[in-house]
């Protein structure tokens, strides 16, 4: 694939990326009207004349604005309130997707350096490209909302559980510093090698290969400090089947609060890029 191809290969994946979201966000905030600027691609945001709206700055990791998200005429009931923490999440994810693909493209930039290695594993990067492509688009789908849980969650507690346990991401939410499993759905479990007896359980007991691995360490400083935690590409030892197994997920640990601003939860977001990484890995030198 030559340079030129690489270009329009990144802006269909860019293209679709902004495809996904804005769908995401229509379906969520019940808006006929969603809008993803990215500045690079035009030379400024729209104006706008509804005053029933939602706007987001992008901000990548050097902090630098790269574009906003708009929605106008929002009608979503139950999102007045948590609206702009809904959108926050949803923006961030946004934007670590999008950082994702420019540096997928910076990699194989590096690996165009030497011809022969390009040449020997050009049947191998096609297949990388399709494994990027499948892990996209579930990674597009995986971060859908957030809710700010307290009183909130006790009042609509069913019908939030019975949205979550239908939305097509991997989900859960660990209560209190003890980080009891308080809501898992399907596709979490499925994810961890577990079934639905590890509710109200420790996640210590439910999954006891964590022990000795990081996780539940990272999950008590964001309990304590709560400050959101963003994981790519992170390695974890689960037990499936009976067997240890070697899992990598991109995945968000965020803290919920209540209404004084003190963590009660933490909401678990995750996608599983096993594959991706396996075969990127298998493209790199010994």
């Amino acid at each position: 694939m030559d340079e030129r191809q690489k270009d329009v290969f990144l802006r269909f994946k860019q293209d679709d990326l902004l495809a996904q979201h804005i769908n995401l966000l229509k379906s969520v905030f019940h808006s006929n009207f969603v809008e993803i600027n990215i500045y690079k691609y035009a030379s400024k945001a729209p104006s706008l004349t509804a005053e029933n709206y939602l706007r987001k700055s992008l901000i990548d990791a050097s902090d630098q604005l790269i574009g906003e998200i708009i929605i106008k005429d929002i009608s979503a009931k139950g999102l007045e309130t948590h609206g702009k923490e809904i959108l926050d999440i949803i923006a961030a994810n946004f934007i670590k997707q999008y950082e994702f693909l420019d540096e997928y493209f910076a990699m194989n930039q590096q690996v165009d350096i030497s011809a022969k290695e390009l040449e020997s594993h050009r049947l191998e990067l096609e297949m990388l490209y399709e494994d990027l492509n499948l892990a996209h688009e579930e990674l597009s789908q995986a971060f859908t909302a957030t809710f700010q849980l307290g009183k909130s969650l006790s009042q609509s507690k069913n019908k939030i559980s019975g949205f979550l346990e239908k939305a097509p991401i991997a989900f859960g939410v660990l209560r209190h510093r003890q980080l009891k499993i308080e809501m898992a759905n399907n596709l979490i479990l499925e994810l961890w090698g577990k079934d639905k007896t590890v509710l109200g359980k420790p996640l210590a007991a439910g999954l006891p290969e964590l022990q000795g691995q990081p996780y539940l360490e990272i999950l008590d400083r964001v309990y304590t400090s709560g400050e959101r935690y963003i994981g790519k590409e992170a390695k974890a030892i689960l037990e499936k089947d009976g067997q240890k197994v070697d899992c990598y997920f991109n995945f968000i640990y965020e803290p919920l609060k209540n209404d004084r601003g003190a963590t009660n939860s933490i909401m678990i977001i995750a996608t599983d890029v096993s594959d991706l990484v396996r075969s990127r890995n298998e493209l790199l030198p010994n």
